[in-house]
């Protein structure tokens, strides 16, 4: 009996990797990123259609009151200059309330951050691209396709990011290219 019990759950595990390893394999659809427009904090209109045309965006959605967010950032701030020089645009959407959109822009400013800061108080850009945690980062492709999805920060994710990255815009980069992974 207790062979027979053995012999099935040997099946039945045998079949379970299967069935994971042919859904893993099937080439999977990447989500096509949802437009936008909304004001950076100097007033100027930011649209995704327009950044696309200059080349791949990175986006990060952050907040005053978000310490690893801030840490995410601050982290990316030494590679703006390699990546813009590439054509990557750099997006940090602010998802703080009205009330605290008038702190936004010198927070950045003494963090020395070169990104195009976006102000987002309603939270409609959060609520398109479905952001349940901050940070939550975004890497999309010319194609408008996400390739790259990032939630939380932790000291080292930077490289992940940088890396992921890199593998977009052509450079030699650690990890596989493929591109179409999500974290």
């Amino acid at each position: 009996m207790k062979e027979e019990i053995r012999f099935k759950l040997l099946a039945i595990s045998s079949l379970f990797l299967l069935i994971v390893n042919f859904v893993f394999a099937q080439e999977k659809e990447l989500p096509t990123a949802p437009d936008f427009t909304l004001q950076d904090v100097d007033g100027n209109v930011v649209c995704l259609d327009s950044l696309l045309k200059k080349g791949p965006v990175f986006m990060s959605f952050w907040a005053l009151w978000c310490k690893m967010c801030i840490k995410e950032l601050d982290a990316l701030r030494p590679y703006y200059d390699e990546f813009d020089s590439l054509g990557l645009q750099m997006l940090a959407i602010s998802q703080d309330k009205a009330r605290a959109v008038p702190k936004v822009k010198p927070f950045a400013l003494s963090h020395k951050w070169k990104y195009t800061v976006v102000l987002d108080p309603d939270n409609i850009l959060r609520e398109l691209y479905n952001v349940q945690a901050m940070p939550t980062s975004f890497i999309i492709n010319q194609d408008k396709k996400i390739v790259f999805v990032h939630q939380g920060y932790k000291p080292g994710d930077e490289e992940i990011i940088v890396d992921k990255v890199r593998c977009l815009i052509g450079k030699k980069c650690k990890g596989e290219c493929k591109g179409k992974g999500h974290e």
